[in-house]
């Protein structure tokens, strides 16, 4: 089961980037499998940090590369 989190990031992914909500499993990589590049990567993290008023360190902004990278920094803050 999903936590509500996890839920509602999956659910702004999809619908930012027109993909199927069954297409974003926790190793779907934003690069290779969404073909995001750095930018628009960014831009959909800070779509993420506003609606969900959490902000993450450019450090770990650097470490994401999965739906679980994304998953597991705004669960943890």
């Amino acid at each position: 089961m999903t936590n509500p989190i996890e839920h509602q990031i999956v659910n702004t992914i999809s619908w930012t980037l027109n993909v199927a909500p069954q297409r974003l499993l926790p190793y779907t990589h934003f690069a290779d499998d969404l073909h995001l590049d750095d930018l628009d990567l960014l831009l959909l993290i800070a779509s993420l940090e506003n609606q969900l008023g959490v902000y993450l360190t450019r450090e770990q902004v650097a470490g994401i590369q999965t739906i679980g990278d994304v998953t597991h920094y705004f669960s943890a803050n």
